[in-house]
């Protein structure tokens, strides 16, 4: 656990000199930087009319809003990804300030007398507990991150918990699974939650309400508890997941539909997440590639637990090719770069 505690992986956050606070994207990072895209900007950068004395930072939502903010004041934040994965945003390890560990955080929050917390606080403390119970996996390997993390969050903020460690999130996934049978104050999301779910995401466009509805519904680790919104993020460690950001080159081939059978689901529950998949066909694309994808990937955890093994699915993303030193290349569909990618059942 001390690797987790001293290393930045996906679910932390970090506070640069320059009073930015930006959230860690994945497990592996370049020498110099971590790679993290700018979440919260000081008051100072307010817009009129989204001024609030009450609050010292504004919340960035849109990824393009992110890169627009760091270009018009802060350009140094972005770099263009020497190893092939496009334009990216993160800090010097100079620059950095504060790390925000997910789980100091929960852990301070257990130490702390209990009229002491919010009321998002207490239900993220009471979410965190009911998993350990349930689960078995110990208080150690779960955090919570968000807004709760940096201590920014508002009576209308969701919980966004992670776990780290393979058998950790294994152990917490089918937990969960008993959590809604037996706790009424842990229920999954309502067709009109969900709806209301697609349309926050932005992805209206990339995929229909009732395909949306049939893939979400099945999922474990998302849904609300009293009358909030959680999500559960289950996250590789660093060692369970081999891709050493110096020996991965990453070549962009383009964009590229198909169709694919799940051949091995056992990372998609996890952040990276992975599908690997067989039995590929080619609906679309920008051009004739020489190979197929392998597998599906992405860093995002809406594209988590969709498909299981034997079942057939429709996909677009970006094209890659992954070339890691002393390993074997292969071919990936990379999902959650573009405003057009979708994953639906076929």
């Amino acid at each position: 656990m001390e690797k987790i505690i001293s290393t930045p992986i996906e679910g932390f956050f970090i506070h640069s000199k320059d009073d930015l606070i930006f959230d860690v994207k994945g497990l592996s990072h370049p020498d110099n930087r971590i790679i993290s895209f700018v979440r919260y900007i000081p008051k100072r950068f307010f817009q009129q009319d989204n001024l609030n004395e009450s609050k010292n930072y504004l919340k960035l939502y849109d990824l393009k809003e992110r890169f627009l903010f760091l270009q018009n004041n802060f350009p140094k934040y972005i770099f263009k990804d020497p190893k092939g994965r496009g334009l990216l945003q993160g800090v010097l390890r100079e620059d950095l300030q504060i790390i925000y560990n997910p789980i100091v955080r929960l852990k301070e929050m257990i130490k702390s007398p209990k009229n002491s917390l919010d009321p998002l606080e207490t239900q993220a403390l009471q979410l965190a507990t009911t998993l350990k119970e349930y689960s078995g996996v110990k208080i150690e390997n779960i955090g919570v991150s968000g807004s709760i993390l940096v201590k920014l969050h508002s009576e209308r903020s969701d919980i966004d918990l992670i776990v780290y460690g393979k058998e950790n999130g294994l152990m917490i996934y089918e937990a969960m699974m008993e959590i809604f049978e037996n706790n009424t104050q842990i229920q999954r999301y309502t067709n009109t939650q969900l709806e209301q779910l697609r349309s926050n995401r932005g992805q209206i466009e990339q995929i229909d309400l009732q395909s949306f509805i049939e893939l979400e519904t099945k999922k474990q680790l998302q849904g609300m508890i009293n009358k909030t919104e959680f999500y559960i993020r289950l996250v590789l460690l660093p060692d369970e997941y081999y891709e050493p950001y110096n020996q991965t080159q990453i070549i962009p081939l383009g964009e590229i539909e198909i169709t694919a059978t799940v051949q091995d689901d056992k990372y998609s529950l996890f952040t990276p997440c992975v599908y690997k998949i067989t039995d590929v066909e080619l609906i679309a694309s920008e051009k004739l590639y020489d190979a197929l994808p392998d597998r599906i990937f992405s860093l995002r955890g809406r594209y988590c637990d969709l498909a299981k093994n034997g079942e057939v699915i429709h996909v677009r993303g970006k094209l890659e090719k992954v070339e890691i030193k002393r390993e074997k290349e292969y071919y990936q569909l990379t999902l959650g770069t573009g405003k057009k990618d979708f994953f639906k059942k076929w």
